[in-house]
């Protein structure tokens, strides 16, 4: 088998830039104001979502590229997944930042929780890819993000305080 028959320079031009524009996603959602923290990401989240669509529509475009070089092809990936892997880096760093300010205590939480989504989040997306299609996995993926930036427009944790323990109440200590 050839090397330009093996799924391994594909696969890692994918991985490599996923991860790279994520980092420097979250590197700037570092930098980013409280006030314009929120605003943002709701703005992100929209154009994540546009991006989702576009991509179902440029998967019918790519299919008939499949004959371009693979130097060329690496580069359009990068182009196609670079600005969607940097708007994916904002929301962790943010939400944790907003759930520090908020209740320190929860943090170890959240990382916890993060981790394990990571986990079954790509065992149901396989399973959904191989069961429904990719095209499906992706309509999904996009409706979760999408309930997920409904969640953070809707809650305001500058405006309340943080939980206290009482009467059928657990809250972590710090």
């Amino acid at each position: 088998m050839c090397i330009r028959d093996s799924p391994t320079p594909a696969l890692t031009v994918v991985i490599f830039s996923l991860l790279v524009s994520s980092g420097l996603g979250s590197a700037a959602a570092g930098r980013l104001t409280a006030h314009l923290e929120s605003r943002l990401i709701k703005i992100l989240g929209c154009v994540a979502m546009l991006a989702t669509l576009l991509g179902l529509v440029l998967a019918s475009l790519l299919t008939a590229l499949v004959w371009l070089p693979l130097p060329l092809k690496a580069l359009i990936t990068v182009a196609l997944i670079a600005p969607l892997g940097f708007v994916m880096g904002m929301p962790f760093p943010s939400g944790l930042r907003r759930l520090e300010q908020w209740h320190p205590p929860s943090v170890r939480w959240a990382w916890a929780l993060n981790a394990a989504a990571s986990v079954l989040g790509s065992v149901c997306a396989l399973v959904s890819a191989i069961y429904l299609g990719l095209v499906e996995t992706m309509i999904i993926g996009s409706l979760f993000y999408l309930a997920a930036l409904a969640v953070v427009a809707r809650v305001h944790t500058g405006e309340s305080p943080a939980p206290q323990p009482g009467a059928n109440r657990v809250v972590l200590a710090s």
